[in-house]
C-alpha cells in the first residue's frame, strides 16, 4: 500500500521537483494527471481547501495527488494545528497528500532544541506517512553531485569540470544541471566533459557570462575589459544574486589570501574553507593576482555596499559599477 501523506522538505528545490514529476506520472497519461492533480500553496490556506481536494474522489484512476505548499507557515499557531493533524490523520488510501517544505524545516530548533513540529507528526504517524529531506549539496560535496546529476544524463562529467562548474554557479544546482545539458549537447554525449569544455560553452556562450574572466580582469588593474564583461554579466543573470555572488567570491579569495601568505596551500585553503580541492587550487592563483590591500579594498567595499542595498540606499547594479569601474580605473 503507497502513503496517503508525504512530506517533501529541504532547499533542493530541482531535487522535490523530480520527486513530485515522479509521483505524478504513476497517474497515467497527461489527460488522467490533469484530471487527478490538485495544487494548494499557502499562506493563506484553509483546512476547507485540503478537505475539498483531498476528499475528491479519483477520475477513472486508482488515486489522486494533491500538492500543498506552505503548511508549516499557514498553520504556525500551535492551536491551529490541531485541526490539521486531525485532518491529515483522516486523509483516505485514495489520496497522495503531498506537503512540500522548500526549507530544512528548522531541523532542531536551536532555542528549544526541538525538531519541528511537522517533522515530528510525520516521524509518529506510522506506515501511512513517508517523509524526505532534499538538501543542497554543500562544499566539496558538490562536485560529486554534479557528477552523478550528468551520469543520470547519460553522459559524464570529469572532476575538474564539476569543481569549475561549482566555482561558477555555486550551491544554484539547478543552473548547474542546465549548464550539464548544455555541455552534453556540446560534446554529443561522445565523450567526458572537460574543464575546457567549462570554460569554452558555460562561460563563454553560456547563460551566465563570463564570471572567471571578470576577476581575471580585475586582477589585471586598469583597463575597460572588466567593465565590459559585468555588463554582459548585467544582461544575463539577476544583479542582486550577482553582486551577492561577487561579496562571496571575494570574501573567499581574502581568506585564501590570507592562507597563502601564512604558508598554506591548497590543502589548507580546502579544509579553512570547506571547499573542493579544486577550488581551492583556483582561489589560491586567483588570490595572489590582487595585491593584499587590493583585495581588502575591494571586499570591505562591497561589503559596506551590501548593507546599503538592503537597506534599499542603492541599487545592486550601480554598486557594481561603482566597484569595478573603481578598480579599472
Amino acid at each position: 500500500m503507497s502513503p496517503s501523506l508525504y512530506l517533501f522538505y529541504g532547499n533542493d528545490s530541482a531535487a522535490i521537483d523530480e520527486a513530485l514529476l515522479g509521483l505524478q506520472t504513476r497517474l497515467g497519461d497527461a489527460a488522467s494527471s490533469a484530471m487527478n492533480l490538485s495544487r494548494l500553496s499557502g499562506p493563506p490556506l484553509s483546512l476547507e481547501e485540503m478537505r475539498t481536494a483531498a476528499f475528491s474522489m479519483p477520475f477513472l484512476a486508482e488515486k489522486r495527488l494533491v500538492f500543498v505548499e506552505g503548511t508549516s507557515k499557514a498553520f504556525s499557531k500551535k492551536e491551529d494545528r490541531e485541526s490539521l493533524f486531525a485532518l491529515l490523520e483522516q486523509i483516505p488510501e485514495s489520496t497522495g497528500l503531498v506537503l512540500i517544505e522548500n526549507s530544512l524545516l528548522g531541523e532542531d530548533d536551536k532555542r528549544k532544541k526541538k525538531p519541528h513540529w511537522l517533522k515530528v507528526f510525520f516521524e509518529n504517524i506510522g506506515e501511512q506517512a513517508f517523509s524526505k529531506r532534499f538538501a543542497l549539496p554543500e562544499g566539496r560535496a558538490i562536485g560529486p553531485y554534479l557528477q552523478d546529476k550528468a551520469k543520470q544524463m547519460g553522459g559524464e562529467l570529469e572532476g575538474p569540470a564539476a569543481a569549475a562548474l561549482a566555482e561558477l554557479l555555486g550551491s544554484d544546482t539547478q543552473a548547474a544541471i542546465h549548464e550539464i545539458e548544455k555541455l552534453l549537447a556540446f560534446v554529443n554525449y561522445a565523450r567526458a566533459i572537460t574543464e575546457q569544455d567549462v570554460q569554452q560553452c558555460a562561460l563563454e556562450i553560456g547563460e551566465h557570462g563570463d564570471y572567471f574572466g571578470l576577476l581575471d580582469a580585475l586582477a589585471a588593474g586598469p583597463g575597460p575589459r572588466a567593465l565590459t564583461l559585468l555588463r554582459k554579466l548585467q544582461t544575463e543573470r539577476d544583479s542582486l544574486g550577482l553582486f551577492f555572488n561577487l561579496v562571496g567570491q571575494f570574501r573567499l579569495l581574502l581568506q585564501a589570501r590570507e592562507i597563502v601568505d601564512a604558508g598554506g596551500g591548497k590543502e589548507q585553503i580546502a579544509k579553512a574553507l570547506g571547499i573542493h580541492p579544486y577550488r581551492a587550487q583556483k582561489l589560491a592563483a586567483q588570490s595572489r593576482q590582487f595585491e593584499p590591500e587590493l583585495l581588502r579594498a575591494i571586499y570591505h567595499k562591497l561589503a559596506e555596499y551590501d548593507q546599503q542595498i538592503k537597506i534599499g540606499k542603492i541599487q545592486p547594479d550601480l554598486a557594481m559599477d561603482l566597484v569595478v569601474s573603481a578598480v579599472s580605473a
